[in-house]
């Protein structure tokens, strides 16, 4: 048996309207006349009377109630005179044959037949025959647990649950709109999709719903948290499955996020998605990042990644949308008052909010009192004016609370939480809290921290336990934005806020997010002793490695190279020329330090590019000598040879040439030649994709050596024919929607509708 509790009344009412007009070949108005008038749906006959529906969405009330309800409606019906070529009673209750006769009977005005009231028994017949509106309600089927658990795999299940559990708790809100289907259609035919768009738009709830849609369609789901690194360990080319990045460059962008030459392996999986059709990936990220991103890395810009983005943007919710939106908060949200609902529906005091230039579904959230925040009795004295004050003034969600409600270590926390790049440990942000607080001079009470997590906890900040671990995050990615531009606007709590970071990542955060250059002499002090202080200490990050054989994840601290924040600090002193000076002897005694690790193979990390981006960085900096470059190639020329290593080199010597000379270059190239000869004659299981392939003819000319053309393309070939044949067709079949465009007059009608009976009905208080 379904589930209909997600379903809003009027969400309900579609339902019912589609599967109407799919058994009768009769096409349903919703928001037929006014919720007074015993009307929910209605057919139009040519000069007869119309076809008319009544809808009950009960579920979880009792007959008694239902019947009740019923003979209201047949008052309401005598009332008004309603007359009907036929009239339809439809209930999400379960109903005997005796029941039907009775409600049957209830309405004999009305209806003369008992076939002519549906229950939840009906119901399920009507979707069982016709599939294609189930598939059709996207809210319908999803809220259906018994649904996922089957199509999720137990060890995916486990790592995947949490996430399962908030898209299930935000379906009963969700309003399923044209952008779903848009984007559903070009995911399965593009099998790459960015979803883009400005902060609380809906981005991460348009993505969640395709990965569900996907977990529907077989699709195993793969939930990537820190790392591409972390796709490239699960895929298995020849089962479906669908990967989901969520926020994939960062909620800043230069946050840690592609600084470990992840544009690259990013890139070369988006590759191997779009050459097997059992496989789907699905990004978020803000638009304005991404623009900065493929300008910043050419091969982002090369991977045509714009192509596959579609942008979420305030013009895609129709103003009917945007009505049932946050029609469907207020009417799950049980935190507004009946007088508050009335004030909505009076004069259409709800245009001011649906029709407000700051609406997006994140502000709508809070000021139905569905996000971290309640609702308290002053906001329901005038509901009107506290929502539009909201949407003036977005930052006012979290002001009130952070300058009145908080005190200082309540807000060392959330300074601290916010600088870190991604969820940090209970101990790690109780480090930085400490630090920080002494650096603002604060004084910390034994037990400070711990009675600060509390207050904050489930308002402010959301932890779980997680590999034997607490993690903590923001409740709401607001939040961030919110203490970034706070700390802009109190600038004389900068410098001892800097001062306060512990690890060397949360000073990523203040350039990128809160500090404008150049630097006051303290700004500079405050960073350089940052810099000095936590170089080499531990990154605050983690990430998740999952295992074929292990149902849940193991969590390990996510690893930030030397190379890494080399590369970061050159891009500091270069923009700051008191920050330069005051960290160029310094920092030339890293490079000398990094190039003995270099050498020293044991000690040095297994990726090759970190030694060539920092050469480059360099190079560009004007600050590259030729023994770090030289270095910097013998190190590389220990790596085992595979086409990556082959590419770094050769990257390396198109940017320094001087750093092979005659001999060495030789030596490469005969060892490039054998290499080459080996693997082109070998039967390719080391290597995932073709586009290696062209990756091996484009190295091996850069060494001189000649590989016949046609011995590439037949190995392309092969290797594509592979992956091919393990991939199975796509078997999703594609769902198609009828149009619900409305005229500008219908759809203020239907607006109108829909907020009076608001104000008459109490809702389910999000049951």
């Amino acid at each position: 048996m379904r589930s209909y509790a997600s379903l809003s009344d009027h969400d309900f009412e579609l339902l019912v309207a589609d599967l109407l007009r799919a058994e009768y070949g009769l096409t349903f108005e919703a928001f037929a006349r006014g919720a007074d008038q015993g009307v929910d749906l209605r057919h139009l006959n040519d000069g007869r009377p119309p076809d008319i529906v009544q809808c009950k969405h009960m579920q979880g009330s009792s007959y008694s109630q239902l019947l009740s309800a019923v003979r209201a409606e047949a008052n309401t019906l005598e009332r008004f005179q309603t007359v009907a070529s036929s009239y339809r009673l439809v209930t999400s209750q379960p109903l005997t044959a005796k029941r039907k006769s009775q409600l049957a009977t209830e309405l004999s005005a009305w209806i003369s037949r008992d076939d002519h009231v549906y229950g939840l028994d009906d119901l399920e017949l009507l979707l069982n025959r016709h599939s294609q509106v189930e598939r059709a309600h996207v809210k319908l089927w999803l809220s259906n647990a018994s649904q996922l658990d089957g199509a999720i795999h137990a060890s995916t299940w486990a790592r995947s649950r949490l996430l399962f559990e908030e898209i299930k708790s935000t379906l009963p809100r969700y309003v399923e709109t044209g952008v779903f289907w848009d984007a559903r259609k070009r995911l399965r035919a593009d099998r790459v999709l960015v979803v883009t768009g400005q902060p609380g738009i809906g981005k991460t709830t348009l993505a969640r719903m395709l990965l569900a849609d996907a977990v529907h369609d077989g699709y195993e789901p793969i939930e990537i948290s820190a790392d591409i690194d972390e796709a490239h360990g699960t895929l298995h080319p020849s089962k479906p499955q669908v990967f989901y990045y969520d926020d994939f460059l960062g909620s800043t962008f230069l946050q840690d996020r592609l600084a470990k030459n992840e544009d690259k392996r990013l890139t070369a999986f988006m590759r191997q998605c779009l050459q097997s059709n059992k496989t789907l990936f699905i990004l978020t990220t803000r638009e304005h990042i991404l623009t900065q991103a493929t300008q910043w890395y050419e091969e982002l810009h090369r991977s045509a990644l714009p192509l596959k983005r579609l942008i979420l943007e305030l013009s895609d919710y129709t103003r009917l949308d945007r009505a049932r939106i946050f029609y469907n908060h207020a009417w799950r949200s049980g935190q507004l008052s009946i007088d508050s609902r009335r004030l909505l529906a009076r004069d259409r005091n709800y245009n001011n909010i649906i029709d407000h230039p700051n609406y997006n579904p994140r502000l709508i959230e809070y000021v139905t009192g569905l996000a971290s925040r309640k609702l308290s009795p002053d906001d329901n004295a005038d509901y009107v004016k506290f929502a539009v004050e909201v949407l003036d003034n977005p930052d006012l969600i979290w002001q009130r609370a952070f300058e009145q409600q908080l005190d200082d270590s309540c807000k060392d926390i959330l300074v601290a939480l916010a600088s870190m790049p991604t969820s940090t440990t209970l101990e790690d942000l109780q480090q930085a809290f400490v630090l920080l607080g002494s650096a603002h001079r604060h004084s910390q009470r034994r037990g400070a921290f711990r009675d600060s997590i509390e207050v904050l906890d489930d308002t402010f900040t959301r932890s779980w336990e997680g590999g034997g671990k607490i993690f903590v995050d923001m409740a709401n990615p607001s939040i961030r934005d919110f203490v970034a531009a706070w700390l802009s606007q109190h600038p004389e709590e900068i410098p001892s806020t800097v001062s306060g970071c512990f690890f060397f990542e949360q000073l990523d955060w203040f350039t990128s997010s809160v500090l404008d250059g150049p630097y006051s002499n303290a700004l500079v002090s405050s960073i350089a002793e940052v810099v000095e202080r936590s170089y080499a200490a531990r990154n605050p990050a983690w990430r998740n490695v999952y295992f074929d054989d292990e149902p849940t994840p193991r969590f390990t601290r996510d690893s930030r190279t030397k190379e890494d924040r080399l590369i970061y600090l050159l891009r500091l002193m270069s923009e700051d020329p008191s920050l330069r000076r005051r960290l160029q002897d310094w920092f030339d005694q890293r490079i000398l330090e990094l190039q003995s690790e270099w050498l020293d193979f044991r000690r040095f990390e297994s990726d090759p590019s970190k030694p060539v981006s920092l050469i480059q960085a360099l190079k560009e900096a004007g600050r590259l000598d030729l023994r770090t470059a030289e270095t910097a190639r013998r190190c590389l020329q220990k790596h085992q040879p595979y086409t990556y290593k082959w590419s770094q080199l050769a990257r390396l010597r198109a940017l320094v040439p001087d750093a092979f000379p005659a001999h060495v270059a030789k030596k490469l190239t005969a060892q490039m030649r054998e290499w080459a000869a080996e693997v082109l004659a070998s039967d390719f299981e080391e290597i995932g994709s073709s586009d290696e392939i062209g990756e091996i003819g484009v190295v091996a000319t850069s060494f001189g050596v000649f590989v016949d053309p046609d011995v590439l393309e037949s190995a392309r070939s092969t290797i594509y024919e592979r992956n091919q044949a393990e991939a199975e067709d796509a078997f999703d079949e594609e769902v198609e929607r009828e149009s619900d465009e409305l005229s500008a007059v219908k759809e203020d009608a239907a607006i109108e509708q829909l907020f009076s009976r608001l104000a008459t009905e109490v809702g389910d208080g999000g049951s």
